[in-house]
């Protein structure tokens, strides 16, 4: 089975970094966006808030309800309907400013990053590309670059998912503290199982890449080798 992590080996200029040196890197890219990246951290606060506050609306709203026998229902409603409206209408808001500006800020990012690594390219003399197909290298500043920028949406949409969690328990917490307590207890399993998945996930997602520079280094190649 050990064929199935097997895979193009890793290029001579290729470094390994660190989780901790490489958030590092990141963040310096981000300091010159930092008031733009402190707007988008508030919307994706406010988005948490307004998403998390949906499903509690709504239960709060139905055990309203329910100890109110008779009555019309519509009358004792309309209030609980029109606070989910807003909620909703307030989420799609604050998604809606968060990805425009995280759209802008990472695009500026992802430039800034393809300049500096265009610049490292054109830096090395010209026995480097004797030894490594220029296909692959375009490939690196285009491609990977790209891939960062899909880290970062995803990094952001995770945060928000996790602060709706972590609200979302504060509530429950206030219902029934021992349900909270059963209920959290696959968390360990689902952290652990998720740490164990990212190790993976590095592994498999660098094959791609490297194999994405390979068929691009022989698609360039072919097609500089047609002569007209």
């Amino acid at each position: 089975m050990g064929f199935i992590m097997d895979g193009i080996g890793a290029e001579a200029y290729d470094r390994s970094y660190t989780d901790r040196e490489l958030l590092k890197r990141i963040v310096g890219y981000f300091r010159a966006h930092l008031r733009v990246m402190g707007g988008v951290a508030i919307m994706v606060l406010l988005n948490s808030l307004m998403e998390a506050a949906f499903p509690i609306l709504i239960a709060w709203g139905l055990n309203r309800i329910e100890a109110r026998q008779g009555g019309n229902i519509w009358t004792q409603s309309w209030w609980l309907i029109g606070a989910i409206f807003l909620s909703g209408a307030l989420a799609w808001t604050f998604n809606f400013v968060r990805q425009r500006y995280t759209a802008r800020t990472v695009g500026d990012v992802v430039l800034a990053l393809r300049k500096d690594a265009f610049d490292a390219v054109l830096a090395r003399d010209m026995s480097f590309y004797d030894e490594f197909s220029s296909g692959r290298i375009v490939s690196r500043v285009t491609s990977d670059t790209q891939d960062f920028s899909n880290v970062v949406t995803l990094t952001l949409n995770l945060m928000s998912q996790l602060l709706q969690v972590v609200i979302i328990v504060g509530v429950l917490f206030t219902i029934n503290v021992q349900l909270t307590l059963i209920a959290l207890v696959i968390a360990p399993i689902t952290v652990a199982a998720a740490l164990a998945f990212r190790r993976i996930a590095r592994h498999t997602t660098t094959q791609a890449r490297r194999v994405l520079a390979e068929v691009n280094a022989n698609v360039q190649e072919s097609i500089t080798g047609i002569a007209i």
